[in-house]
């Protein structure tokens, strides 16, 4: 009897003790729909200790997205830095900041940035690039472009022309008999 008294307490108390941390791991992985090893939050402190900072968000395509606490005189391009830049599906050519999100006191705009030419094109426009001074709350987005290769053509093009031929070869077949 002692025995079972003894287990049944231990068995008890892991329960109690677990209980709880399954409950959270499993309440916020339904809630997110997503498992808990896939949780990352990323917040980068870059700030100057003896100068003014500010937080601004970086989603999107870059090396590190996430939040980051800069000095207040940072550039697009200095948190484009940052972020260890962007990836290979990064899409250059319509980068979105907005700003004001924050403040409902001022209208929220969007400003639209192009540095396509700079990874992706063989010529480099020799005209000034846009570079926006940050301000604190803005939001950089970069949006995703998918660069096809010979290969992923071809995985896209062999099926439609072998559908086409076989419907022709069955078209021929069918008017000589």
């Amino acid at each position: 009897m002692m025995k079972f008294l003894t287990s049944l307490i231990f068995v008890v108390s892991f329960l109690v003790v677990f209980s709880g941390t399954a409950k959270s791991q499993i309440d916020s992985s339904l809630i997110l729909g997503l498992s808990q090893k896939s949780i990352t939050v990323s917040v980068f402190d870059l700030s100057d200790p003896t100068g003014v900072n500010m937080e601004v968000n970086l989603w999107g395509f870059v090396r590190y997205p996430g939040r980051y606490r800069v000095p207040v005189n940072t550039t697009f391009l200095d948190l484009l830095t940052f972020s260890g830049g962007p990836i290979e599906d990064s899409n250059l050519e319509d980068i979105r900041i907005l700003r004001n999100l924050n403040d409902s006191t001022k209208k929220a705009t969007v400003m639209k940035i192009n540095y396509e030419d700079l990874l992706w094109e063989e010529q480099v426009s020799t005209k000034t690039k846009p570079n926006p001074v940050l301000q604190p709350g803005d939001l950089v987005i970069v949006l995703r472009e998918k660069r096809y290769t010979f290969r992923d053509y071809l995985q896209i093009y062999i099926p439609i022309i072998t559908s086409l031929v076989s419907i022709a070869t069955l078209l021929v077949t069918i008017s000589r008999n």
